[in-house]
């Protein structure tokens, strides 16, 4: 059952109606299998619950509130480094999404020298995407695997999508034009559902279940899914 709305916006993206439809296929497995094998699913787990319906750490700006777009990613980047425990990448002061991801201020920045700096692979949906998985066959490939599901074979293939993901793993939906529009985390299974958190809007109770409506997905723009595994 989906108990609240998906999403309103997300930071430099926007939300289109998805009309199309793609079989569901593996985009890419990391040639490491054991890449960031030191990923606490736990820590993250516990971060997501804490601060999904009230955002609270104070080292992180908002850009839920603060008119910037959307806090979607920025809160799942912090999942992944806060919670998880998972490195920075990339040297300060760069900001190439394949290649970085950090946060050290709210600003991305505009040169080499701008030490306290955030990169928009951070709290950008699609450059998120772009970094940790792929876009169009070409990215950073820092995550273990990722898979693409049309909106139909997300709910029919869900059994297979529900045993293949686990705590701290990634959604993410995508609209027509292949723009990443909104991010979150999975966080818990129960009664045979997903259960993801997420901010803008703040929530911790969303469920992907069998019997998610194809309209729901198609009103808020997701023509297919990605999701993003971040450990085998």
């Amino acid at each position: 059952m989906l108990k609240k709305s998906l999403v309103l916006t997300c930071l430099g993206s926007t939300l289109l109606i998805g009309q199309a439809f793609a079989a569901p296929e593996t985009m890419f497995t990391n040639t490491d299998s054991q890449i960031n094998n030191n990923f606490d699913r736990k820590g993250a787990k516990k971060y997501a619950e804490k601060y999904a319906e009230r955002p609270g750490n104070k080292n992180y700006a908002n850009y839920g509130s603060n008119g910037d777009g959307g806090d979607c990613t920025n809160f799942v980047s912090q999942v992944l480094h806060e919670g998880g425990g998972l490195d920075f990448h990339g040297k300060a002061g760069y900001n190439r999404n394949t290649k970085d991801w950090y946060y050290y201020g709210r600003n991305v920045p505009e040169n080499t020298n701008d030490k306290k700096s955030r990169t928009s692979s951070w709290t950008g949906a699609h450059q998120f995407r772009e970094h940790w998985a792929v876009v169009n066959g070409s990215g950073g490939e820092f995550a273990y695997q990722a898979k693409k599901y049309s909106v139909k074979d997300a709910i029919k293939n869900f059994r297979d999508i529900y045993n293949d993901l686990y705590e701290g793993d990634i959604v993410q939906y995508v609209d027509v034009s292949g723009r990443t529009i909104h991010s979150q985390v999975v966080h818990r299974f129960k009664d045979g559902e997903v259960y993801m958190a997420q901010h803008s809007v703040n929530d911790s109770d969303y469920t992907w279940g069998t019997d998610l409506p194809l309209s729901e997905w198609l009103d808020y723009g997701g023509a297919y899914v990605v999701t993003i595994k971040i450990k085998k």
